[in-house]
């Protein structure tokens, strides 16, 4: 007997893909700021190289997870989690550096790396769920 799925395109994908976007989008903008390059967002941060690459790498890995999500890959559950496993270890590492102040640090930065510690926990949960593994092609496997 042959078993066929059908990969349904669930509210808690959407919900799952647009959050990834604006992850990569706002890693990205951290890198950036952290480069020494000025963003017309009313802030500034200083000029971290060490943090500017943990971050690029985390909008890296995020947008190729977008785009594994968008394009329906048949891999884009496993990057989603191991770029959220990714950035969740690298928002960790700069919160732990800003606490044993490693660094200089700002009040921006400091709640944006809370914010995004608490996106990055919620989207994993969302991708755990049944309905976001069967959709994004990992139905019938256990969570590894």
């Amino acid at each position: 007997m042959i078993e066929t799925t059908t990969r349904r395109w669930t509210t808690v994908v959407t919900v799952i893909s647009a959050l990834i976007v604006v992850e990569a989008i706002t890693f990205l903008l951290a890198t950036l700021l952290h480069l020494g390059i000025p963003i017309p967002l009313g802030f500034s941060e200083p000029r971290i190289i060490l943090a500017a690459i943990v971050e690029g790498l985390c909008a890296l890995l995020l947008s190729l997870s977008a785009y594994a999500v968008f394009a329906r890959k048949t891999w884009a559950w496993r990057v989603a989690i191991a770029a959220h496993a990714f950035a969740v270890a690298g928002v960790l590492l700069g919160i732990t550096a800003l606490a044993l102040g490693r660094g200089p640090s700002t009040e921006a930065n400091t709640i944006y790396h809370r914010v995004m510690l608490v996106v990055l926990v919620v989207v994993l949960a969302g991708l755990s769920t049944p309905g976001a593994r069967a959709a994004l092609g990992r139905s019938n496997q256990a969570l590894q």
